[in-house]
């Protein structure tokens, strides 16, 4: 007699999402300064990514801006989305938070729109910040921009 049983699947799309999720909640679950090398989930292809109407700005440091503080205040601007504290997957392209990277570092995940960053020696930095989904997943175009500035002693 020939077993009837059959193992149960999930749909390969709904794996790869959790997935998606898993990374990028274990990836900005880092926070602090010392996180990760990179933004979070970028190298993750995932389908169906929403893409946002978010219009993103750095309005201080600005590029070529040279700072005399070691630990220099990041405002930012925000057009055509709002910042929520929150984490679902029931994302929207016009709610999210921002991924802050320091020289290649994340140092923060930030829920406005000005933070000072981390000590930073003099010479030249790059602060590079990205509107993200509240999964913690860049959108589709990602939204992101950066700024190259110079602290002095």
């Amino acid at each position: 007699m020939k077993s009837q049983y059959r193992p149960r699947t999930r749909p390969v799309t709904a794996t790869i999402l959790l997935a998606v999720v898993l990374l990028g909640l274990a990836a900005c679950s880092g926070g602090g300064a010392g996180g990760a090398a990179g933004p979070p989930a970028a190298t993750t292809v995932v389908a169906d990514r929403p893409s946002s109407p978010a219009r993103l700005t750095i309005v201080a440091p600005r590029n070529g801006q040279t700072v005399r503080q070691d630990r220099p205040e990041l405002r930012l601007g925000l057009d055509g989305a709002k910042i929520v504290s929150q984490t679902t997957t029931r994302i929207q392209g016009d709610e999210g938070h921002i991924h802050v990277l320091v020289d290649g570092k994340l140092v923060d995940m930030n829920y406005g729109l000005r933070q000072r960053l981390p000590q930073l020696p003099a010479g030249q930095h790059v602060v590079q910040v990205e509107f993200v989904a509240a999964d913690h997943v860049p959108f589709e175009p990602r939204v992101l921009t950066q700024a190259a500035f110079q602290v002095t002693g």
